[in-house]
């Protein structure tokens, strides 16, 4: 039996071998086509990816929505029952408001069972950026650490989470609120390919502008390798396009500092704001 329970979003991008062999609770977001609401959590389930995808390449306008608020009143309650502290690692909360509701649920849950512990993690991040910290916990606990250690862990790596990104479709972006008008219009034209950095637990900044698919791969590849001081694990998620995924780790696996590399299709929820084939790369 673990010391602890941890709890994460679907946005996570944990790989389901891993959710199951380590006991992490996956919090789903939704999605929403027309009238019919979707599950966000569906690691490792191909069939749902390819019905995803399929859909967000149709219809485009897809929704999302944060975490059920009663599903999430219902794990608190069953773990906290069972005896277990919560280790919470969820989205940033400038990304969505599921953070703020599980540390409301949380609260209150909790004082029902004095004698338990809590503690909630806003990670900054979002995909494996936000996974790299479920990582990190799950390895501090199979050292028989305390709660309280893998807390104060995440608390100072989430500080040090770098995100690098680039889309094939600015449209998604926009519509998101995320990019204007005028530069995803420009980019669909002159086929212009943008790459991002996102800072402040959600604010995007540009960091690069190229020509061509291809050529955008690279950069993200070259300047992710730039910002690398250290041998680590690295993170690769993508929107239903493994074969560029592959490419970019080819790039980055020639470096010293890469240590490993893990690599998961992007969730439903985040692929809705992002658009299928965007690629991030996730690194201290």
């Amino acid at each position: 039996m673990f010391s602890f329970a941890i709890v994460t979003d679907s946005t996570s991008n944990l790989p389901k071998p891993f959710i199951e062999k380590h006991e992490v609770y996956v919090l789903p977001l939704m999605w929403i086509a027309g009238e019919k609401e979707y599950s966000g959590s569906i690691e490792g389930e191909r069939e749902a990816y390819a019905l995803f995808y399929e859909k967000l390449r149709k219809e485009k306008r897809i929704s999302t929505s944060m975490s059920n608020q009663r599903a999430a009143k219902k794990l608190v309650q069953n773990l906290l029952a069972e005896g277990k502290d919560i280790l919470y690692i969820g989205l940033s909360s400038k990304l969505s408001g599921t953070f703020h509701m599980m540390e409301r649920v949380l609260s209150y849950e909790a004082k029902k069972y004095p004698e338990r512990k809590w503690y909630a993690v806003d990670s900054f991040a979002i995909g494996l950026g936000e996974g790299s910290l479920v990582f990190d916990a799950v390895k501090i606990r199979r050292r028989g650490e305390e709660i309280g250690a893998a807390y104060a862990w995440c608390c100072q790596r989430r500080w040090r989470i770098h995100t690098l990104f680039t889309v094939d479709d600015l449209g998604f972006l926009r519509r998101s609120g995320r990019a204007n008008a005028v530069l995803s219009t420009a980019g669909s034209v002159l086929k212009i390919k943008l790459l991002f950095s996102m800072q402040d637990g959600g604010k995007l900044h540009q960091v690069g502008k190229v020509r061509g698919r291809k050529k955008a791969l690279q950069e993200l590849a070259a300047f992710a390798l730039t910002g690398l001081t250290e041998p680590q694990t690295i993170y690769i998620s993508h929107g239903d396009c493994h074969e560029d995924a592959c490419y970019v780790a080819k790039q980055m696996e020639k470096s010293e500092f890469v240590k490993k590399i893990i690599m998961q299709p992007l969730d439903p929820v985040s692929a809705c704001h992002t658009g299928p084939n965007s690629i991030g790369i996730f690194f201290v």
